[in-house]
């Protein structure tokens, strides 16, 4: 049995620890998701940022070449007859990129690109990431162009480039590959997460498995997964059980085999310390009282001596009637268990007048020999005699109720014994003496049960079921 508790402990850590694979999954999968969403972001930023320097760079090196063309054929002119709105700057307002203005020598405007109105552009782009972008882009410098006659300044031509529109796109680029990406963390998240519930669904099975193992079942079997790790792993639980079943199997024939010959040389002794030591002992007390009888009258000297010889005869004959008792109860091969029971409970509240004993066996009493087996009852003796020795030695009880009663477990039927007291109690997994792992042995030996639950001021409970031989 504690081979089979050490082996079921191991194996619901294991399983326990695997719990929290899923989660563990599930985090390392969002944490590479996240990772790849800022790395998306980052190269997304990145390539706006260039896309968007070497489209203002163009517009402005287009720009400039248009008008130094119109420049130069403009300083052709008289002074008087140059037309500025031949530029018809508001023609360009499409060029977003740029804001293109005509001053005249007073820095008086005289032209624009830009408009005004229901055509005026809205920047969607918040504050702090133009503030971030104009950290990480060059400072535009405007570029003039000048119309002079004669060494005359008559009005300048200023391009400067103008980002703000491209903020704008590159917000938008970033905004939609977020969620583009919101959306593959999103699905791919799931997916995983669902794949990962149905791989590790067969925990489950296996936890039950598990606990059904830990009740006593060992006929509890994983079935076949389709997984193929969880396959091999069923495989092997399988062959574990198995191997663990035949060998828990194998110790309770050898213990049955112990308790049959253990019982068999009690006998034997018994038999023996009856025949030879109790018939030897009768005759010489009866001797000794002959001798003493006789010793008042004509022997006096010999008084002392009878009377110590009978005195140690009647000792040794009450010794070896004791032994006896220990060894093999004759009452419960003569009379049987219930009989026997209330024997040695009569016995002991003789013997302890400051303990209460109760005995319950009304719902027993018409067991016999054939579905309650010799070696069912002496088990079930023993455990009563053994429990009684403990609460006399080391209890300090002063009330011990006793109950023997049938009960059906699934699909059979047994015997159930109850040995309760109120005594100080101890702690089960610290027993040091080998009275009741001897007697766990034994019940477990013949298919039964055994339980043992105490705590400290609080009394002990040992409980045994036996399956009868139906």
């Amino acid at each position: 049995m504690t081979s089979k508790t050490a082996i079921v402990k191991v194996i619901y850590f294991s399983q326990a620890k695997q719990l929290n694979l899923k989660l563990r999954l599930n985090l390392v999968t969002t944490g590479l998701l996240l990772l790849l969403m800022m790395a998306g972001i980052a190269l997304g930023f990145h390539n706006a940022r260039m896309n968007a320097l070497a489209e203002i760079a163009s517009a402005e090196k287009s720009t400039l070449y248009l008008f130094d063309s119109a420049i130069i054929g403009a300083s052709a002119s008289e002074p008087k007859k140059i037309d500025f709105s031949v530029f018809k700057l508001q023609q360009l307002s499409h060029m977003r990129h740029l804001r293109i203005e005509l001053v005249d020598n007073n820095n008086r405007l005289l032209d624009s690109n830009r408009t005004t109105g229901e055509n005026k552009f809205t920047n969607e782009a918040p504050a702090w990431f133009e503030s971030v972008l104009n950290k990480t882009m060059p400072r535009w410098q405007p570029k003039v162009r000048n119309f002079s006659y004669n060494n005359q300044l008559l009005a300048k031509l200023i391009i400067t480039p103008d980002p703000t529109y491209e903020y704008a796109e590159i917000w938008k680029q970033i905004t939609d590959l977020m969620v583009l990406l919101a959306m593959f963390f999103f699905c791919v998240n799931l997916m995983i997460a669902w794949t990962i519930t149905q791989a590790l669904q067969p925990t489950d099975t296996i936890l039950s498995a598990l606990d059904e193992i830990e009740k006593g079942h060992l006929d509890t079997r994983l079935p076949m997964f389709q997984l193929p790790e969880l396959a091999r792993i069923g495989q092997k639980f399988n062959r574990m059980i198995e191997t663990l079943q035949q060998s828990i199997l194998q110790n309770h024939k050898l213990t049955q085999q112990l308790m049959t010959l253990q019982e068999a040389e009690r006998k034997s002794l018994a038999r023996d310390l009856h025949d030879e030591f109790g018939q030897y002992l009768t005759a010489i007390n009866t001797d000794a009282n002959v001798v003493l009888k006789h010793a008042k009258t004509k022997y006096p000297e010999l008084h002392d001596s009878a009377l110590a010889i009978t005195q140690l005869s009647r000792h040794l004959i009450d010794l070896v009637s004791g032994l006896l008792q220990r060894l093999r109860p004759s009452v419960l091969d003569e009379l049987g268990l219930v009989v026997a029971l209330q024997d040695l409970v009569d016995t002991w509240a003789a013997r302890y007048n400051n303990i209460a004993f109760t005995l319950d066996i009304s719902n027993v009493i018409d067991l016999d020999k054939e579905t309650l087996g010799e070696a069912e009852s002496v088990v079930l003796y023993r455990l009563v005699q053994e429990c009684l020795t403990n609460i006399s030695r080391h209890a300090e009880a002063t009330l011990v109720d006793i109950n023997v009663s049938t009960q059906l477990k699934p699909n059979k039927q047994g015997v159930t014994v109850k040995i309760q007291d109120n005594g100080k109690g101890f702690n089960p997994s610290k027993t040091d003496g080998l009275g009741l792992p001897g007697m766990r042995e034994r019940v477990e030996g013949l298919a039964g049960e055994f339980e043992i639950e105490s705590s400290s001021n609080k009394g002990t409970t040992v409980s045994a079921w036996i399956p009868l031989r139906l």
